[in-house]
C-alpha cells in the first residue's frame, strides 16, 4: 500500500485520519517537531521557521495530507497569534513545495485542510458553495485565501493533484470545542451563543477523515470541496440537539454576544456568525455520509 505523510498528525484530525489509514493498510508517517522514527508511528523532523526539513519523509512519501496549522480557537487573536495562524499554514506549504522542487520529485497528489472560514464571519441566508466568493473580506477568509493559493501551488509548479477540504466544526468525542458544549450542557445549562439564529456548519470527524481518504483514492477529485454534513443547523437548534441528547434541560437564554466577546475578542466571530455551506459538491463526487445529520453525529460523539 501507499504512504501518506501526514503534517498535524498528532492533532485531533491527524490522529483520528491515521488510524483509519492504518486499519485499511496504509503506510502513514508524520512530520513532527521531534524525529522518531522507531515510534508507532514515524516522525521525522521538520521547523518552518528554520526552513529545516527531515528530506527523507519526502522521499518515502506517495502522498502528502497537510494539516498543519495553529489552532484557530486557541485564545483571542492576538497581532502575535494572528502571524501564527498566518504563518503555520502559508510558511509550512511553501517549504512542502520548495523542498519537493529542491528534490526534482513529487507526490502524487497533495490533500490540504482549509476552513469554511474562507466565506467569511458573517451570517445571512444564502447558500455558499465553493465557487461562492467571499462575503466578508476579514482576518480569516484572507487567511484561508492565502493558505489554498499556497497548496494549489503544487499544481501550478508541479503538476501534482491538490485537493483543499473547507471544514468546519469538527464534532468528536475528542474535540475540546465540542467537551465545552458538552459540559455546561450536562449540568442543565446549555445555551446558544449570542441570540442562536447564526447558522452553524458541522460535519462528523470520521466523515471529515472519510473524506481525506476519499481524496486519497480518488484521482478524479481535485480543487476545493465543502467539507460540512448536509444537514444545515442553527447554533440554537445544534445546543437544542445536545440537550436532548443528554436528557438535559435547555431553558436558559443565549450567552450575550458582548461577553463572547470581551472574553474572545476578533475571534468570537467564529461561533457568533455562521453561514449555510452547501455540501452538493461532495455529494455529487459519491460521498455518502455516515452521519449527515446534527442529533446521529452528536448522539455518535456522545457513546
Amino acid at each position: 500500500m501507499k504512504t501518506i505523510l501526514i503534517t498535524g498528525g498528532s492533532g485531533m484530525i491527524g490522529v483520528r485520519l491515521t488510524e483509519m489509514l492504518k486499519a485499511k493498510g496504509y503506510s502513514v508517517i508524520w512530520l513532527s517537531r521531534k524525529r522518531n522514527i522507531k515510534a508507532e508511528i514515524p516522525r521525522y523532523s521538520w521547523d518552518y521557521r528554520k526552513g529545516e526539513i527531515d528530506t527523507e519523509a519526502l522521499k518515502q512519501a506517495n502522498i502528502v495530507v497537510h494539516l498543519a496549522g495553529s489552532n484557530l480557537g486557541d485564545g483571542s487573536w492576538t497581532k502575535a497569534k494572528k502571524q501564527e495562524i498566518v504563518e503555520s499554514r502559508i510558511l509550512t506549504t511553501k517549504l512542502l513545495l520548495q523542498t519537493y522542487k529542491s528534490l526534482n520529485i513529487q507526490p502524487e497528489a497533495f490533500i490540504s485542510a482549509s476552513a469554511v472560514g474562507y466565506y467569511g464571519m458573517h451570517t445571512d441566508d444564502n447558500i455558499y458553495t465553493e465557487e461562492s466568493p467571499p462575503a466578508r473580506n476579514d482576518f480569516l477568509s484572507r487567511t484561508c485565501k492565502k493558505w489554498e493559493s499556497a497548496a494549489f501551488q503544487f499544481n501550478e509548479e508541479l503538476k501534482v493533484r491538490v485537493v483543499a477540504l473547507r471544514t468546519s466544526f469538527v464534532i468528536s468525542k475528542e474535540s475540546e470545542a465540542f467537551k465545552k458544549m458538552i459540559l455546561p450542557t450536562r449540568f442543565g445549562l446549555g445555551a446558544p451563543m449570542g441570540d442562536g439564529k447564526q447558522y452553524m456548519s458541522w460535519i462528523h470527524i470520521d466523515d471529515l477523515c472519510n473524506l481525506y481518504i476519499k481524496s486519497i483514492e480518488d484521482s478524479s477529485m481535485s480543487g476545493v470541496y465543502n467539507a460540512v454534513a448536509p444537514h444545515l443547523s442553527t447554533n440554537k437548534e445544534f445546543m437544542h440537539t445536545l440537550a436532548k441528547e443528554l436528557n438535559r434541560p435547555y431553558i436558559i437564554p443565549g450567552i450575550p454576544s458582548f461577553l463572547l466577546k470581551l472574553i474572545m475578542g476578533e475571534a468570537s466571530g467564529m461561533i457568533l456568525e455562521g453561514i449555510q455551506v452547501s455540501s452538493q459538491k461532495v455529494i455529487d463526487s459519491g460521498y455518502k455520509f455516515l452521519y449527515p445529520t446534527v442529533k446521529e453525529a452528536i448522539h455518535a460523539s456522545l457513546v
